[in-house]
């Protein structure tokens, strides 16, 4: 099973969406400046915000498709505020990959 995530740097003050199969070792890369080409090789205190746990590996990629379209700070922040929207984006987008 696969997690989507979001994770904020504090020294660049932005987020990042993404998803993974293992969400410790991919926040680790993230902190240890592994993908030196991506964007979060700008920082290397990069820590969870936000995560949505136990999903199938399509569903959390397509739920990071959406969020990155949406790419928000109010939006990212409604994530960890609002338990709702987890839920409602964990609906949608396994209706969606079952289709």
């Amino acid at each position: 099973m696969a997690t989507f995530y979001v994770i904020y740097s504090n020294s660049i003050d932005t987020f990042y969406a993404g998803s993974c199969l293992d969400f410790e070792a991919q926040l680790e890369g993230h902190q240890k400046n592994h993908f030196k080409k991506g964007y979060t090789s700008e920082a290397t205190d990069w820590n969870h915000f936000f995560l949505i746990q136990d999903i199938p590996l399509d569903t959390a990629r397509r739920i990071e498709k959406h969020v990155k379209k949406v790419k928000s700070r109010e939006y990212f922040e409604s994530l960890k505020s609002d338990p709702k929207i987890a839920e409602q984006l964990k609906e949608e987008f396994q209706t969606r990959s079952s289709r």
